[in-house]
Formats: structure tokens, C-alpha cells, sequence
């Protein structure tokens, strides 16, 4: 243990107070890795948190780009800035959505 001078040797012939010092020296530098460690995993999460929304939000742009055909609209239009009117909650979203061997514009 570098963080107390002469470990090995204070544990086997110290006394009492001195024993007490270096338990005191221990938990403190254990404490401060402990919080250290912690803190770098907070800012790790946030920023991993960050990037999951960021990717989200310029997707739901592109994603009504890609699903639009070339000179035409979508009726209803979809807005960049909602989520509530997509999926199968929409014509052309539900029929991306819908599996290959259903037909999307039968009701059953």
C-alpha cells in the first residue's frame, strides 16, 4: 500500500494509534477512489444517455425523409416533432411496420 509509509512494517509493530492512523489513511484513500469511480460512471451514463437522445431526434427527421416517395406527401403528414402519430397509428408508417406475410390495407 503506497498510500501509508512503511505499511507492512507499522501493521506488525505499531500500536494502538498508530493502527488507527493508517485505518483512517485506508478508508479515506478507498472512499476517494470509490467516489472517483463512481463520478467517472455517472459522466459515462450521461453521456451514453446524451448521445441515445441525440440519435433519436435527428432520426425522427430522416426517418420522414426516407419513408416519403419522391414528389409525394404523406396524408396525414407526420411532424418532427411528435412521436404519438406514427407507427401503425399512421397509413404509411403501419404498412412499413406490418409483417411481410399480412396485407396491411385489409382490415382482418
Amino acid at each position: 500500500m503506497k498510500i501509508v509509509p512503511n505499511f507492512e512494517e507499522r501493521i506488525m509493530t505499531g500500536d494502538e494509534d498508530d493502527l488507527s492512523e493508517i485505518a483512517r489513511s485506508v478508508s479515506t484513500a478507498l472512499t476517494c477512489v470509490l467516489y472517483s469511480r463512481r463520478y467517472i460512471f455517472l459522466q459515462l451514463r450521461q453521456g451514453a444517455t446524451g448521445a441515445r437522445g441525440d440519435d433519436t431526434k435527428t432520426l425522427k427527421g430522416s426517418i420522414i425523409e426516407w419513408i416519403t416517395l419522391k414528389g409525394q406527401v404523406l396524408d396525414p403528414p407526420l411532424y418532427r416533432n411528435q412521436k404519438v402519430d406514427r407507427g401503425f397509428h399512421h397509413e404509411r408508417t403501419g404498412a412499413l411496420l406490418c409483417p411481410i406475410d399480412l396485407d396491411w390495407s385489409k382490415e382482418e
